[in-house]
């Protein structure tokens, strides 16, 4: 795969000009290769400074300048030699770029000048009936219909619907579900999915698409997944394909394809697993997740969870690390190193003290991607200088 690089579609994809398929394939290449994730992160970040660069308008004298600069550059002095001409057209384009820049220099807006709001491509997203009468906001929406930014989607019990989700992706709204338009512009879609089901495909770059739901905030990292939420706020996620950050007040769940997370009401998202782990396993681990340290129940179930897991569990094991105490952290560490050896630098007594540093290089043992990876969704935006 690595020998078919995509950099020459690289540029595209960032700026939306692929058809889906293309855009689908290319976030999944970008997903498995280095060398093509570092090249669009560089193609990015410049684009990126680009937009926020003002331009500035050169003087009308600058091209009177320069054409005289080259009537100059054109008159002989009875001279017949024949590298004199270069040498003063060389002077000339140089004396053109000087002057150039001393134009924009002088002529450069102020930093206080007011900036024009960046102009929304997307303003409403346009919404599809699937099956009976799904409702924006009081009205009935016919075979089509949008979502304007503030509005809702509700199903009943007999109607579905889909969002095309700007030109990024596509949303599929399920039966007995309410869902927000919460924002969309440029490079940022966001819904509220209150409660319900939805699933949703995402040919985009990474962080452009989130969903609020009341316990955690869903992150696309280039992805297909199913989120379903319940009346009393408790969720589960699937993901399907590609990655999907999950987080809430700074508690975060990493979930690749194949893979699932349980999220509730002032907890936040619980710990990954994948779909075929053992029952014994996701019941020991919900227990964990939900238990405080000193629990009674906590302590056994821990000990449930070190010993059904398998070598892809570490997964699980590699989040418990950051969601354990010191005296738990031993002994998730003890089973993780047994299953997936820990790199060259790792120590016990560092993930023990809990060195996010080595908690970090361990997981790109795991082969589920590299840590530069998933966290590039969180890379800021370069802010202007004043």
């Amino acid at each position: 795969m690595f020998r078919n690089h995509v950099s020459k579609e690289l540029s595209a994809y960032l700026h939306e000009q692929l058809l889906p398929h293309d855009a689908g394939r290319i976030a999944t290449h970008l997903r498995d290769c280095r060398s093509c994730r570092e090249e669009y992160e560089e193609i990015k970040f410049g684009a990126q400074l680009s937009g926020i660069l003002s331009p500035a308008e050169p003087p009308a004298s600058l091209w009177n300048d320069l054409e005289t600069l080259l009537n100059q550059a054109g008159e002989g002095n009875g001279r017949k030699t024949f590298g004199w001409q270069p040498l003063k057209l060389a002077a000339a384009f140089a004396g053109f770029i000087l002057i150039g820049l001393g134009a924009w220099w002088f002529y450069r807006p102020s930093s206080n000048a007011p900036t024009v709001p960046p102009v929304t491509n997307v303003p409403a997203f346009a919404v599809t009936r699937i099956a009976g009468q799904p409702m924006v906001g009081d009205e009935q929406i016919g075979e089509k219909g949008t979502l304007a930014i503030g509005q809702w989607l509700v199903t009943d019990n007999l109607s579905s619907a889909q969002i095309s989700v700007g030109e990024i992706g596509e949303v599929k709204v399920d039966p007995n579900s309410r869902i927000r338009l919460i924002e969309t512009r440029d490079e940022e879609h966001r819904l509220g999915l209150e409660r319900g089901r939805m699933h949703a495909f995402i040919w985009a770059p990474p962080g452009q698409f989130y969903v609020e739901t009341p316990s955690a905030r869903a992150v696309d990292l280039g992805c297909s997944y199913t989120l379903e939420i319940n009346e009393d706020g408790q969720g589960l996620l699937q993901v399907t394909s590609g990655w999907v950050a999950f987080e809430w007040e700074g508690r975060e769940s990493f979930v690749p394809a194949d893979a699932m997370c349980v999220t509730r009401p002032l907890l936040g998202p619980g710990t990954p697993y994948f779909n075929d782990a053992s029952e014994e396993f996701q019941t020991a681990l919900d227990k964990f997740d939900i238990s405080k340290p000193g629990d009674p129940d906590r302590s056994p179930a821990l000990d449930e969870i070190l010993r059904q897991a398998r070598k892809l569990d570490g997964l699980t094991l590699w989040h418990l690390l950051t969601r354990s105490q010191e005296d738990e952290r031993g002994r998730i560490y003890d089973r993780l190193a047994r299953l997936v050896p820990p790199p060259a630098g790792v120590t016990r007594e560092g993930v023990i003290s809990g060195e996010r540093a080595m908690i970090d290089a361990w997981w790109d043992k795991l082969g589920l991607g590299n840590t530069d990876w998933w966290r590039i969704w969180k890379r800021p935006l370069p802010t202007k200088e004043k």
